[in-house]
């Protein structure tokens, strides 16, 4: 089975700032992210109650698209979109997740 990596993106927000993001995120952020190379998809979660709570999740197309997609005009559109919101945001972390596969010349011993 072959997984792709996936771009994470987690916020904490202002109350009084959620239903404009949302709007922004949907309407602007969204199509920006999208037009990434690369990138092949969009989720978007809410962390458990929290109202304010933000989580993206964007999969890669490959372990090989990561590089050139961070490196695209489009991401640093889509990570410019994000300056006006900032002093609205008290926790933000962008984190790329993969496989991890054994090591080959590790071994564990207990």
């Amino acid at each position: 089975m072959c997984r792709r990596p996936f771009l994470v993106v987690r916020a904490t927000l202002e109350p009084s700032a959620v239903e404009d993001f949302h709007r922004w995120h949907q309407d602007v952020h969204l199509p920006h992210m999208l037009c990434i190379p690369g990138i092949e998809g969009a989720y978007y979660l809410r962390r458990g109650n929290a109202r304010n709570g933000h989580m993206a999740a964007f999969p890669f197309v490959s372990e090989e698209a990561v590089q050139a997609a961070l490196e695209s005009d489009e991401a640093q559109r889509a990570r410019a979109d994000w300056l006006p919101w900032m002093p609205h945001v008290s926790e933000l972390s962008v984190e790329i997740y993969t496989d991890l596969t054994p090591l080959s010349a590790y071994s564990h011993w207990n």
